[in-house]
């Protein structure tokens, strides 16, 4: 429990950080057309608008920082591919998600090493590969798919196991879809100034500032237990 909480005030705090300057990509895949606005939306309730704010603060950083690490663009459609599948993990004992857990580590294991190498090489590591179109697409995994599009997958697993977590610490189940949401919005926003989001800033600050409240009151709790 103690890690979660740990996990819930960092993203509290990337929430207030949000309009510090995020890194840069300047080599973006192609977005298709459909993805360019965002579709009209129904009001959202708090709890929707703070998986919103999971799926942003979980995963943007993510997708910006991890290119100049491991040297390629991770492909969005396959991490909410991963956060798709490990969701019906969690509700269907009997799935199974793309990327089993042996080639997950054996994936990990490979980009490490290239984090290694293009850190040794410093100025002179080859320019980030480019990703392929962001399509919202449902991605398939097969035994010859690109090792990327595979350890992306396993990083959308990753994120989406930190949003379960969540739900645990807040004792309730926070809807998938809006953190999805959060995700794709705060990335195709990165990438293309005028895109325009579901949820206003303002929005995002006070429904955080009151997930901030409860937070406290949930370790107030702790302390006394």
């Amino acid at each position: 429990m103690k890690n979660f909480v740990a996990i819930c005030m960092c993203v509290f705090t990337l929430v207030a950080c949000g309009t510090e300057e995020q890194p840069k990509n300047t080599r973006e895949p192609a977005l298709n057309e459909s993805l360019k606005a965002a579709p009209a939306k129904a009001s959202m309730t708090d709890d929707q608008v703070f998986a919103y704010i999971l799926g942003q603060e979980y995963g943007l950083p993510l997708y910006l920082n991890q290119p100049p690490r491991i040297g390629e663009m991770l492909d969005l459609d396959a991490m909410v591919q991963g956060i798709v599948d490990n969701e019906q993990v969690q509700k269907d004992t009997g799935f199974v998600l793309q990327v089993l857990p042996e080639e997950q580590r054996a994936l990990e294991a490979r980009y490490e090493q290239v984090t290694k190498e293009r850190e040794a090489l410093g100025d002179n590591a080859k320019p980030v590969v480019l990703a392929g179109p962001i399509t919202g697409g449902k991605v398939v995994i097969a035994d010859t798919t690109a090792p990327i599009i595979k350890y992306s997958y396993t990083r959308g697993v990753v994120i989406d196991g930190f949003f379960a977590g969540m739900s645990r610490t807040f004792g309730q189940k926070f809807d998938e879809y809006y953190f999805i949401m959060g995700l794709r919005e705060s990335v195709l926003a990165a990438m293309d100034s005028s895109f325009k989001r579901s949820v206003s800033d303002d929005t995002l600050k006070a429904v955080n500032a009151r997930f901030v409240e409860r937070m406290e009151e949930i370790r107030k709790e702790q302390r006394g237990q």
